[in-house]
């Protein structure tokens, strides 16, 4: 990426150079005057008529010079371009990429391999080599594995700190053990969250 970077900042400061004072986008058939200053051709012959001067350092140029194209600065333009374009498809790559890479649940054990599932219990996502504990040990039979849950803080009761494992359906919301122990005199459906309604 900081290559990327580098060479973008390179390539803006080379833009500086290879730009038409006139039109301000990189030259097209780039054309010399005598003194020194390049720009594009069509852009020189639109302004010559009106000032016969340097558009850039204006100096004075009483008759129109032979214009020819200078065929060096015209192949560094091209090669620019090109650089520019493929500095730009790096960019959308590494950013499509890094997208990519920010879909992906990690393992909050390892946090690199792809987390496979995810422990109510635990409150945590396992890779399935850190996962293993949960399907081997007889002490880990009692945790609750459900499909990779990406922000659990969502399964959280904001209240108790506790996982939300029961739905409200009077009142349309997940709540936790304590919620239900709290209010359970005032509601009148109480489902469990596997039964019907998983938080």
């Amino acid at each position: 990426m900081a290559d990327v970077a580098e060479t973008t900042l390179s390539l803006m400061s080379l833009e500086d150079e290879l730009t038409c004072s006139i039109c301000l986008s990189t030259f097209d058939c780039p054309v010399t005057i005598p003194c020194g200053h390049n720009f594009c051709q069509d852009c020189l012959l639109a302004t010559w008529e009106e000032t016969q001067r340097c558009p850039q350092c204006r100096t004075h140029i009483p008759s129109k010079p032979e214009l020819k194209k200078n065929t060096v600065l015209s192949a560094v333009v091209e090669t620019f371009n090109l650089s520019s374009n493929k500095t730009e498809d790096s960019l959308i790559k590494e950013e499509k990429e890094a997208e990519e890479k920010e879909d992906v649940i990690r393992c909050d054990t390892c946090m690199e391999a792809e987390a496979s599932q995810t422990c109510f219990t635990c409150m945590a996502s396992f890779c399935e080599e850190h996962l293993r504990p949960h399907r081997e040990n007889p002490k880990f039979a009692v945790h609750q594995l459900s499909d990779v849950v990406g922000d659990l803080s969502e399964r959280i009761c904001p209240e108790h700190n506790k996982l939300m494992e029961l739905f409200c359906s009077q009142h349309d919301r997940p709540i936790c053990s304590l919620c239900l122990q709290n209010v359970l005199s005032t509601h009148s459906a109480i489902l469990p969250a596997g039964s019907c309604t998983y938080v």
